[in-house]
């Protein structure tokens, strides 16, 4: 129950530290996965790694943007 208690206190006072780490944590785990299949991708889809990046980077900016806003309501 202490433990709880420590915890949750802890959380508390550094939430923006954590919300930081999540972030960049899901970042990498993302730029983890694309980088082995980005080349399979492009066999696939025949184009070229310029096109695969930039549909990428929007799909990025697209995702950031909606749960920015979603968090943003909270």
């Amino acid at each position: 129950m202490l433990v709880d208690y420590l915890v949750w206190a802890l959380f508390k006072r550094h939430w923006h530290i954590l919300t930081y780490w999540s972030v960049f944590f899901s970042f990498g785990l993302c730029i983890a996965f694309l980088g082995p299949n980005i080349l399979d991708l492009r066999c696939q889809t025949q184009s070229t790694l310029q096109e695969i990046f930039f549909f990428a980077q929007q799909l990025s900016l697209m995702l950031g943007s909606a749960l920015g806003g979603i968090f943003k309501k909270m």
